[in-house]
């Protein structure tokens, strides 16, 4: 008896799923990289905090309406949870934009961006289930249908979605400069 079950692979009528999955959880990172770009670092005078809330802004708009084409019956609470986590960021910008406007206060100004961040840490959660359910496209150099991403057809270089282990500089994880792939 194997010790290890296979993964069934995607099946066909899913790959689109799989790949709408991708553009969400990519422009998602894309907006957090932004956000955690504008934040205060040595003594680089970063940009406005409103361009990373704008940024994080735009990627939830684009996110929202690639949501549809990868809800999947299998995912449906994944799927929630992500849509949850959207608006639950968005409002969160708002609370940076203020912080920021009225304090100088690096710390209060972390936290509040940490409340951005946290809620779409989900979005590596569900990769993590469809990644569990099924064994994914593989191309070298994107996955099976073409879209650019690593060798197993995630965004990123290390296979999933890119800073899923990333936060708020200073709080354990995505310090600028560490060499962790956050900005």
């Amino acid at each position: 008896m194997p010790l290890f079950a296979r993964k069934p692979p995607l099946p066909a009528d899913l790959h689109e799923a799989w790949q709408a999955f991708l553009d969400c959880a990519e422009v998602i990172e894309g907006g957090r990289r932004v956000l955690l770009g504008v934040l205060p670092t040595g003594r680089v005078e970063p940009a406005p905090v409103g361009v990373g809330t704008d940024a994080v802004r735009r990627a939830i708009t684009d996110a929202r309406a690639w949501m549809p084409r990868w809800r999947v019956q299998q995912l449906e609470d994944d799927w929630q949870d992500c849509l949850t986590a959207l608006d639950e960021a968005e409002a969160a910008c708002d609370e940076v934009d203020e912080v920021a406007g009225t304090t100088r206060e690096l710390e209060e100004l972390l936290e509040a961006v940490q409340d951005v961040i946290e809620p779409l840490d989900v979005f590596a959660d569900a990769e993590r289930a469809w990644r569990r359910g099924w064994k994914l496209p593989r191309d070298v150099g994107g996955s099976a249908d073409g879209a650019p991403g690593s060798a197993d057809g995630a965004p990123g270089s290390g296979g999933g979605v890119p800073g899923s282990g990333g936060g708020v500089p200073g709080s354990g994880g995505g310090v600028p400069g560490s060499g962790d792939g956050t900005p």
